[in-house]
């Protein structure tokens, strides 16, 4: 099932995540238009993701997907708060087919959303903790196989000058396969068992929920039509 830029949708699955690691910290996500990346107050710090989403048209109906949909994080905690704060931005696409199309939303899928905030959590952990393990991120599911270049002339990302080669963060893309592992590498729960020498000492914290295996490509997505970059 693929969803929209549906902001509910993304707050509550990141309040699922990080209170299983931090449940005594209060933490907040909303959505930002205008970041941008590279661009931090003091004290924040980024986390850029490129993830695979579908797009259609509100005037041709045309659709297409892209695996260079840009996820731009900003962070940012206050230790004497205990509170923290994460700024979201999800750069969009337009229609090649439409002369003066507008830019439209992206469509994820929910295992893909739960897997980019996955990898949030995993640099909040890192970042804004400073705890001590070897950070992996997870892969981004990509349902199909795409063909040509990225369509830059119609990345909104492109178009503002943050090209994908420029920015640190890239989700590596998981290869078609018939089915996928569960999201448990690394888990979070497991991330804490073993801190890195020199590591602060970590709060045993709940397990994570487990999610689920993504089903068969075939099976998740109908033939679409041909797709692009």
């Amino acid at each position: 099932m693929a969803m929209g830029q549906n902001t509910e949708v993304w707050k509550q699955v990141f309040q699922e995540l990080i209170q299983e690691v931090k449940p005594w910290h209060m933490w907040t996500l909303i959505l930002d238009r205008s970041l941008l990346p590279n661009i931090l107050k003091p004290g924040w710090t980024q986390y850029q993701q490129w993830a695979f989403a579908r797009f259609q048209c509100s005037s041709c109906s045309q659709n297409w997907a892209s695996s260079q949909v840009q996820v731009l994080f900003h962070m940012h905690w206050s230790e004497g708060e205990s509170r923290g704060q994460v700024k979201m931005r999800i750069f969009s696409q337009r229609c090649k087919k439409c002369s003066q199309s507008s830019f439209e939303v992206p469509k994820f899928t929910e295992e893909n959303i739960s897997r980019i905030l996955n990898n949030l959590v995993l640099r909040i952990l890192k970042k804004c903790y400073g705890e001590g393990f070897k950070l992996v991120e997870i892969p981004i599911i990509k349902e199909v196989s795409l063909e040509g270049p990225h369509d830059s002339d119609n990345c909104e990302a492109c178009l503002q000058g943050f090209c994908i080669q420029s920015g640190l963060g890239l989700a590596t893309q998981a290869p078609m396969s018939p089915s996928l592992p569960t999201i448990s590498s690394p888990p979070l729960h497991k991330l804490r068992a073993s801190p890195l020498p020199g590591a602060q000492e970590q709060t045993p914290t709940p397990r994570i929920r487990e999610q689920t295996s993504a089903p068969r490509a075939q099976e998740q997505i109908p033939t679409p039509p041909r797709a692009r970059e």
